[in-house]
């Protein structure tokens, strides 16, 4: 088998896509993700989080709710989530390369853009913008959250775009069209974008590593796509996690490792084999592409 990256990732995607579509019609599943405060067993009562037995398999959260239950339902939000934030920065990226590439202040914007943002990892910036009080307390978090993902990296993916653009026209097919007196839309089209779309699709999928990554991230510092306030016996607020999403169990994980370890490491579990999925996908792709221009060639 030739390409077995590009299998094994469209393999592990179907899984994710079933389970994001008819995860909770699944026999396994519990669709109504109820909650249990309490139960009984032969050594006495048991308070939640449940370790992994044949109910919970994976165990439960601190709401007694099955953990497995929670990750396949989850599924579909976090790929919603993560597809939602690389369309986005996308849409934003490749028309901005493209316009780098024949305009002087737009390169020059992007430079100053890239340059400044390079002294500041991604994480920091994102958990400073989401920290802010007019957005941290929003009712809108969803979109603030959403924006601020899928804009973060725009002037790293605009520079990409703009240096393989820029990469293609130099080359000698894009030259040969240009002295037969090909118009400009018509050696973009013809051209360049068969050629950068390859790349732009690779990257692409790529990226939602990325976004996933970074996702995992946010959760352990406690900043959640979605949460609620509740109510302390002190008199404080405290933020609970409403997202079902896979990064959103390890909002606790410095605590929950030595009390539950099952509930940080089911949700690593399937952030890790969804990362390893789209990586190989990329991978895969890349080669497929390669091979496919090696044979037009």
């Amino acid at each position: 088998m030739k390409n077995i990256q590009l299998v094994l990732g469209v393999v592990f995607l179907t899984i994710f896509l079933l389970f994001a579509a008819f995860g909770s019609h699944f026999p396994f599943v519990d669709r109504d993700l109820k909650e249990e405060s309490m139960k009984m067993t032969e050594e006495g009562i048991k308070i939640p989080p449940y370790p992994p037995s044949k109910e919970h398999p994976l165990g439960s959260d601190r709401k007694g709710r099955d953990l497995l239950s929670l990750l396949v339902i989850g599924t579909r939000e976090t790929l919603l989530l993560v597809t939602l934030v690389v369309v986005i920065r996308y849409s934003l990226a490749v028309p901005l390369g493209m316009a780098a590439t024949i305009s002087k202040p737009i390169n020059a914007f992007l430079s100053g853009w890239n340059y400044i943002l390079s002294f500041i990892p991604p994480i920091f910036l994102v958990a400073l913008l989401l920290g802010i009080p007019f957005i941290y307390f929003s009712n809108y978090l969803p979109f603030w959250f959403v924006v601020i993902l899928s804009s973060i990296e725009v002037g790293r993916l605009a520079t990409i775009v703009k240096n393989d653009v820029t990469y293609l026209s130099n080359q000698l097919f894009v030259k040969a069209a240009i002295s037969t007196g090909c118009t400009k839309v018509k050696l973009f089209t013809r051209h360049i974008f068969p050629h950068l779309k390859s790349q732009l699709i690779t990257s692409f999928v790529n990226d939602m590593a990325r976004v996933l990554f970074l996702l995992s991230q946010l959760a352990v510092v406690q900043l959640f796509l979605d949460r609620k306030f509740t109510s302390e016996l002190d008199g404080s607020y405290s933020a609970e996690n409403t997202s079902l999403a896979y990064p959103m169990y390890l909002q606790l994980v410095s605590r929950d490792i030595w009390s539950s370890y099952w509930v940080p490491l089911s949700s690593v579990l399937f952030i890790s084999v969804m990362i390893i999925t789209f990586l190989l996908l990329a991978d895969g792709l890349k080669k497929y592409f390669k091979t496919k221009y090696r044979m037009l060639g």
